[in-house]
């Protein structure tokens, strides 16, 4: 690490740069180091508490320093804590070191008025500064504006500040910016202050955990299940933001061709075909998503059989033409509370397995009938519908078939499977209020069993999924509005930027949250549409940004991720959100509504 003036702390020899002083050598200060806070040991007593000093860079942080640099057009700029007897830079753009003597630093003195932005506009007219070896040295500081960062509770620990070579102030519009980003970075500190309490809740409630299942190795056994389970939920989240925006470049393209195609009835036909893909694509992400949590508006009353029957078809062209498929449904309407996509998925699931276990040629039975329990080891009391799938292949040794059910175990080859196909099965089951067995016949075959509950006493009835809206339905009239489109997906970008061209709007794209804010320096639009999730700075940082500079931006966030309220909890209020994939009148409908 490198070291300016007069640090006490031992730099490696091999890093120092010329203008460096010597390792503990301390020349007689002729300059005025700013006192002490007057709660200065509550001040400390916070820094410390984050864990934050020499920690690994941050992109969120690197993120601030880059931001404060374009915006107030600055060489550098600096996330400053004020240690004991240094400032520590947790991010800085422009300097070759991280960090310098407390004694020299300007942040040390903008710490003491909390609540005031420090604009130096020349140091060397300055007493406090005028014989600072910063200014009288490398890097030679003429200006220097620094913002506090205060948390919730008033520490102050240390600012947001931007450096230039030249005498020089802000407008403005610099300053308010420079303190919004101050008041992001303390909003950063507070997620990190909440992040290590939350793990420290983590490891005591993992501690009361394992002493109070001692040596129960079942109830240590239904732990483990539990938590393989949960990484589902984590695995699906990030495959849902991926399969959604590849959904909405889909989307925008057939609808361009729609819109276009104005003789070939067969291209209109098959461009509607692909739009309702793309919906059951995002139907198909929202119920993978499902399994792992218990989402009342995701369920509904089906007849098991009936359900079955309808989809005969479809399951005869997973199966190779050498395996016979074999339906014995009960006629009994029996209504079960549970998720159609999640009812398809299982049965394709357990179909696929007993393929891939025959080699490809056999035959496979799918059986459902009623029955009432009484005294199950595991289920209540009630009438049931078991749902079988048995084939005639090979088996499973015993040792396989009690691990079959957990997340991600498969026998299969790399590449071959995921293992999370009968953990799916397993799932469902839950959720239908049953479960799940699998038996092995002496001579060959397996049997997977569903138990899954019927709702007595109630009048079943079958949602039906909302008719498709082409873009042939009327659309809202667009307004030629000046629209900024914000992505960083390059496909995704052109094809929107398309789309909402022809509807009629003036678009300018750009592929980043810097880009935005250098293009709305240049012009402002009328309005703003981003996606969130963007690698160099997220559209809910550039909303953040944007309410605090340009209040009155309309700003529309686009997301791909499946949990839209995870999202919504990330921005300020009034945030307005729209999943991924969404049609070119529903996003006219969003952008129209913004600008009235």
């Amino acid at each position: 690490m490198m070291h300016w003036g007069t640090d006490s702390r031992i730099a490696d020899p091999i890093e120092h740069v010329a203008f460096c002083q010597p390792p503990y050598q301390r020349e007689p200060m002729t300059h005025r180091p700013a006192p002490l806070p007057l709660d200065e040991a509550r001040r400390i007593e916070a820094l410390e508490r984050l864990h934050i000093l020499d920690s690994l860079p941050e992109q969120a942080f690197d993120d601030i320093v880059s931001l404060a640099a374009l915006i107030c057009e600055t060489p550098i700029a600096l996330v400053s804590l004020i240690d004991r007897e240094r400032q520590w830079f947790k991010a800085c753009v422009g300097l070759p070191v991280r960090e310098t003597h407390r004694d020299q630093a300007f942040c040390a003195h903008a710490i003491l008025q909390p609540a005031q932005l420090l604009i130096v506009e020349d140091a060397t007219l300055d007493e406090r500064f005028a014989q600072n070896p910063l200014v009288l040295g490398e890097p030679f500081i003429r200006f220097y504006a620094g913002a506090p960062i205060v948390t919730e509770h008033g520490a102050v620990l240390g600012t947001v500040c931007v450096i230039d070579r030249v005498p020089r102030t802000l407008n403005p519009a610099q300053a308010a910016a420079l303190e919004a980003l101050a008041r992001q970075t303390s909003a950063l500190m507070q997620l990190r202050e909440f992040s290590l309490l939350k793990d420290e809740q983590t490891r005591s409630l993992s501690r009361k955990v394992i002493d109070a299942l001692g040596d129960d190795r079942t109830a240590h056994a239904q732990l483990r299940q539990d938590q393989r389970v949960s990484v589902i939920g984590q695995l699906t989240s990030g495959i849902a933001h991926d399969f959604n925006n590849l959904l909405q470049a889909i989307s925008a393209s057939l609808q361009f061709i729609e819109r276009k195609a104005q003789k070939p009835e067969d291209v209109l036909r098959w461009a509607s075909v692909g739009l309702q893909a793309v919906n059951k694509g995002s139907t198909l992400i929202a119920q993978l998503l499902a399994f792992t949590r218990q989402d009342p508006s995701a369920l509904s009353l089906l007849d098991v059989s009936a359900e079955l029957r309808g989809l005969e078809e479809l399951f005869g062209r997973v199966l190779s033409p050498d395996i016979k498929l074999l339906f014995e449904l009960d006629s009994t309407p029996a209504w079960v509370l549970c998720d159609a996509t999640q009812l398809e998925a299982a049965v394709l699931n357990l179909l696929v397995n007993a393929r891939d276990a025959m080699g490809g040629a056999g035959s496979i039975r799918v059986a459902t009938r009623v029955l009432s329990l009484t005294d199950h080891a595991a289920l209540s009391d009630g009438v049931y519908v078991e749902l079988t799938v048995e084939d005639d292949g090979p088996g499973i040794p015993e040792a396989i078939a009690r691990q079959a059910f957990e997340p991600f175990f498969t026998t299969k080859q790399a590449g071959k499977g995921t293992g999370l196909g009968l953990s799916q099965v397993s799932a469902f089951a839950a959720q239908a209020g049953g479960n799940v067995t699998l038996q092995c016949g002496g001579a060959g075959g397996t049997t997977v069993s569903l138990l899954l509950k019927i709702r007595e006493g109630v009048d079943g009835t079958i949602a039906q999924a909302p008719a498709h809206s082409t873009a042939s339905a009327a659309a809202l009239p667009a307004r030629g509005a000046k629209v900024l489109l914000v992505d960083d997906d390059d496909r995704l970008r052109d094809v929107m930027a398309g789309l909402l061209m022809d509807a009629g709007y003036a678009v300018e794209s750009v592929s980043s949250g810097f880009a935005a804010i250098e293009s709305i320096r240049r012009r402002v639009p009328d309005i703003v549409v981003s996606d969130c999730a963007m690698g160099d700075f997220s559209g809910v940082a550039l909303f953040r940004v944007l309410r605090e500079i340009w209040p009155g931006l309309p700003v529309l966030l686009l997301t791909g991720h499946a949990d839209i309220e995870a999202v919504r909890a990330g921005c300020q209020a009034g945030a307005v959100i729209m999943n991924k994939p969404v049609s070119l009148e529903g996003l006219i409908a969003g952008i129209e509504g913004l600008l009235r």
